[in-house]
């Protein structure tokens, strides 16, 4: 089980985007509003209950990730199978932090050349350039 958990954890940490950083109230991701009514809610509701957390009228799946005010907080089902917003641990917080530098450092390698910034054809060509270099070092 904890291996489940943490897996999700690190798949929802990978999904960070380099926004997040910013210590604002933002959100990892958009969420789905609890008014949607073309969301299949039969797969997230078990026995009358929602698997996940609400915030801000919106739903998050178990494991998601909400940054709000620098003060990051998962989706996780606490005993009565409700979703229960809690605090990260110093072990996944700074699992968060270095994926948060990581990201900003892909992120600032796909985007700028030095320090000026480059046109979307541009980090085409450079990511096809990579990309075929890996390949040729493969071979």
């Amino acid at each position: 089980m904890k291996l489940t958990t943490f897996s999700l954890f690190l798949f929802c940490v990978l999904q960070l985007p380099a926004a997040a950083a910013e210590e604002t109230a933002r959100l990892t991701a958009p969420g789905i509003s609890v008014s949607d009514k073309n969301f299949p809610w039969q797969l997230v509701v078990d026995r009358g209950k929602i698997l996940g957390c609400v915030y801000d009228n919106k739903f998050y799946s178990l494991g998601a990730i909400l940054i709000l005010e620098s003060l990051p907080r998962k989706c996780e089902l606490a005993s009565d199978r409700n979703g229960l917003w809690e605090q990260l641990s110093e072990a996944e917080l700074l699992l968060l932090q270095e994926n948060i530098q990581k990201q900003q450092a892909v992120q600032q390698e796909a985007t700028y050349i030095g320090q000026e910034p480059i046109n979307d054809e541009e980090a085409r060509l450079i990511r096809y350039l990579r990309s075929a270099k890996k390949r040729a070092e493969s071979q």
